[in-house]
């Protein structure tokens, strides 16, 4: 990220802005979480029968593990247990508390709502690998995620500090038991107002560590002036763990949990940035209509892994057409995610991006129907990892953002913690 370019033409952004209104929540499971239509793309595939349709019935519910950790805990910054924030907070902070909850009921309460969340993940990702996706699972992973890659990518190479960023290193203990290493970045003078700063949450592309990302991340921080978390999924960087695209959506939650619950920064305050395969990720984070954002940006997204493979590999178009997703393990599907978004969304691309094709990007914008607001950028000398250096990159998000309506503060304190 962060490749200089030198550009002589501004960009062209897309004035196809449209609105929708959002969907009525109700308190109805099956309605929260209806069932995902699979893009037309992908060919059908047989997944376990989803615990959101059967968890009202807690005699009926799936056993979802939550186990402690598998991996050694790391000793070079503070490790902050996500699971033990949401599910045992004390009753004075829990948003369903009226004054008569019991710490025991509180503590399941969360416990239902975080296994409702980890079940809507385990119901985006393929379950099934199949013989030839077994015998190609290193392959498909090496190509995916690129964690090993450049040589040393383990190894961190610069903090924020040498970027004039005031941070904190530290560490996030997933869901699953994995430890993932993050920055939490923040302004100094802002600290006594973070959960009415805003704040990013910043998931990376693949290849490299965080510590990479640290010269873009300083422009968000500069133009945007706003507090960021920056994590390297498990796999990545110190974080622990092998990638996949499970552990990826579950890293992301992990991430989200922290701002909601030991920084409590206010739904309302958060942005979610996810570029290429971040962008996926994000997708999938802010589908779950639990996880509410002030707004979601995502930076050349791509619909599908199949989509791409089809893509790059031309002479077995005809193949991959007929297969459809009988070998790949990880879908990253994201087309029918999108039209469950409600928030405000930015979709960004680079018309000279040789990874990600612009067409993906805009069949996902124009399904992003149910979106309160959205809009496409296009970027006309934009590649894959320097449109936040293009022209007026920074003046198309503030404008986006500052349309959006104010959030009362009447609701402020009750969204806290959802």
């Amino acid at each position: 990220m962060g490749n200089t370019l030198p550009q002589s033409n501004p960009t062209r952004p897309v004035a196809t802005t449209t609105t929708a209104t959002s969907s009525v929540t109700t308190k109805d499971e099956s309605s929260q979480y209806p069932k995902l239509k699979k893009s037309r793309s992908l060919r059908e595939y047989t997944r376990s029968t989803s615990l959101i349709n059967s968890s009202s019935n807690n005699s009926t519910k799936r056993n979802i593990s939550l186990p402690r950790p598998r991996s050694m805990a790391p000793t070079d910054a503070e490790i902050i247990d996500i699971r033990a924030l949401r599910c045992a907070l004390p009753s004075t902070e829990h948003p369903l508390d009226n004054g008569i909850s019991t710490t025991t009921t509180i503590n399941n309460e969360g416990e239902n709502q975080l296994l409702k969340q980890l079940d809507y993940i385990y119901s985006c990702v393929r379950k099934d690998k199949g013989l030839f996706g077994m015998m190609t699972e290193n392959i498909q992973s090496k190509h995916i995620f690129s964690n090993h890659e450049p040589e040393n990518t383990h190894t961190l190479d610069r903090t924020p500090e040498e970027f004039h960023m005031d941070y904190e290193s530290i560490y996030l203990q997933t869901l699953d038991g994995e430890f993932i290493h993050a920055y939490w970045i923040y302004h100094a003078n802002n600290i006594t107002s973070i959960p009415t700063t805003t704040t990013l949450l910043y998931l990376h592309g693949a290849g490299g560590n965080i510590s990479h990302r640290l010269e873009v991340v300083r422009l968000f921080y500069e133009n945007l002036h706003c507090n960021i978390l920056i994590i390297d999924y498990r796999g990545f960087g110190k974080s622990s763990g092998s990638p996949s695209e499970l552990g990826l959506y579950i890293d992301a939650q992990t991430a989200y949990d922290y701002l909601i619950y030991k920084q409590k920064i206010l739904p309302e305050h958060i942005i979610v940035f996810g570029t290429s395969l971040g962008a996926s990720v994000a997708i999938q984070l802010v589908s779950d209509p639990l996880n509410r954002v002030k707004v979601a940006i995502f930076e050349n997204a791509f619909i599908s892994v199949p989509e791409i493979a089809k893509y790059f590999l031309t002479y077995a178009k005809s193949v991959i057409g007929v297969t459809k997703s009988i070998g790949f393990i990880y879908l990253f599907d994201s087309l029918p995610k999108v039209r469950r978004i409600e928030c405000p969304c930015i979709y960004l691309t680079g018309l000279l991006d040789p990874i990600i094709p612009t067409w993906m990007t805009n069949t996902l914008y124009n399904e992003t129907r149910s979106a309160k607001k959205r809009h496409l950028f296009e970027y006309p000398f934009g590649k894959h990892n320097d449109l936040p250096i293009m022209p007026e990159y920074f003046d198309n998000l503030h404008s986006f953002i500052n349309e959006l309506p104010t959030i009362k503060s009447s609701t402020e304190q009750e969204s806290v913690l959802r």
